[in-house]
């Protein structure tokens, strides 16, 4: 995690060094105000450090919000710049009257919704007003006077004193508790605060490995790929005490296309990146990460895979077929196969399509037998929606949408792109895997609990008619 450091009033251009001795350009990076806003617009945190900017700041970025005047997370209004990270509904905002570097306030706003997270464990507004004290200790030390000290976990706990109040987030209340036996531990278990200091409770001593894969494809109306690219991620969270030495070893096969080592059978990666912590020296031999790594969340790597190596890659597949009925009654027929196999299951899938702005409605029909499934139409936007709670893969799912249009019209044409998201877990169509993980300078307080899992999701996942 970067560090960011804090001085006092110097002249603009100059470098100044913080308490944490980093060095950084004064004037550069000065904010006014911070605040976190619930999802309804309703303040939780609000700091104002310069009296620069006025009090109903947070009143015109969320009208420009709920207006749609303004898309952009960095945008100005009368002189005054407002900067916002948007993360589980919560709106991370900073404004000033200064030239700042925007993608630096918006990599410190980023590192503080993780920094919250890592002490709270779920990042919600139950959570952020439950620990409004916390929270408020950690803005402090992250941000002095508007200028920004240091956002890192771990350098924060020798200056954080407040100890989290565990709240459990609604997925976690409505998933059913996991037995842990001594390989495999809770789901809910990543989501706890980290330990502030070791306390001498007998906190366990554990670490979490998410490996995502981000997929972005788009298809024709025959369902042919058109492009195709994977964004992943190795993700971790530390709770070890200490800094251990961790060996992380990958699949033997993996291969990066720049080295030319690529073969059939071969897990071909395009370009990578590392955290700062991780060691390289074993990673073309053995294919083996060592590292010491940082308290709390932080991403391992970064991969991508910029094409379709296979088609097993492709976890769902698209076909619409559009068809008259009358000249004036048109219909889709919607049809998606699960390609992944049938131990896994895609969770929270949504379909959404528009129909053209001349229609007069649209009723969709459900598959005879459908379970879990759901649609709705918005007469508004004129957006159908399909959504499947659980679609288990080798299956098939389908759906006939009718709607009317005006005469002349070309339904075809004004038909908008089918999109679809999806979440597919403990499984990843890069198959990238972490093959162990081993913490090396383990001591009898070592809680051998390690947990490994895979979440495939879209990114952005089209079929255009």
């Amino acid at each position: 995690a970067p560090s960011f450091c804090a001085g006092g009033a110097t002249p603009a251009g100059r470098g100044c060094r913080g308490r944490l001795g980093v060095r950084r350009v004064v004037g550069l990076d000065m904010l006014s105000q911070l605040f976190i806003l619930a999802p309804n617009g309703h303040t939780i945190v609000h700091k104002d450090y310069r009296g620069e900017v006025p009090k109903e700041a947070a009143e015109v970025f969320l009208r420009k919000i709920v207006e749609k005047s303004e898309s952009s997370p960095i945008f100005s209004v009368d002189g005054v710049h407002y900067l916002c990270v948007r993360k589980n509904g919560l709106f991370f905002l900073a404004t000033t009257v200064h030239n700042v570097s925007p993608a630096f306030v918006i990599e410190l706003l980023t590192q503080l919704t993780k920094v919250c997270k890592d002490y709270i464990g779920v990042l919600n507004e139950e959570s952020l007003r439950k620990n409004f004290t916390l929270i408020y200790e950690l803005v402090d030390e992250v941000l002095d006077f508007g200028y920004p000290q240091v956002a890192a976990t771990a350098e924060l706990q020798a200056f954080v004193f407040n100890e989290a109040a565990p709240v459990t987030s609604a997925v976690q209340s409505r998933m059913p508790t996991l037995k842990s036996t001594p390989k495999t531990m809770s789901s809910r278990a990543v989501h706890k605060p980290i330990a502030l200091r070791d306390s001498g409770r007998g906190e366990k001593n554990e670490i979490f490995v998410d490996v995502i894969d981000r997929i972005s494809a788009t298809f024709n109306a025959s369902g042919a790929v058109r492009t195709f690219s994977i964004d992943g991620s190795i993700q971790m969270k530390s709770y070890l005490t200490g800094s251990p030495e961790l060996h992380l070893a990958l699949n033997d096969e993996l291969v990066v296309a720049s080295s030319g080592k690529a073969g059939y059978g071969m897990v071909e990666l395009d370009h990578v990146n590392f955290h700062e912590c991780v060691q390289l020296d074993k990673f073309e031999q053995e294919r083996m990460l060592v590292l010491e790594p940082p308290h709390g969340e932080f991403v391992l790597m970064n991969f991508h895979i910029g094409s379709l190596r296979h088609e097993g890659q492709i976890p769902f597949r698209v076909t619409p077929v559009m068809s008259a009925i009358t000249d004036y009654k048109q219909e889709l027929r919607l049809q998606v196969n699960a390609e992944f196999p049938d131990k896994y299951h895609g969770a929270n899938v949504k379909l959404a399509f528009t129909v053209p702005k001349t229609s007069s409605g649209a009723s969709v029909e459900l598959a005879p037998g459908a379970k879990g499934q759901t649609w709705e139409y918005d007469d508004a936007t004129k957006t159908v929606s399909w959504h499947i709670r659980k679609f288990v893969g080798g299956s098939v799912a389908a759906i006939s949408c009718k709607f009317v249009v005006s005469a002349g019209t070309n339904a075809r044409k004004e038909m908008g792109p089918i999109s679809m998201n999806f979440e597919i877990p403990m499984y990843n169509v890069s198959q990238l895997q972490v093959q162990h993980l081993k913490i090396v300078e383990r001591n009898k307080s070592y809680n051998p609990h390690r947990w490994v899992r895979c979440l495939t999701h879209a990114d952005s996942y089209v079929c255009r008619l």
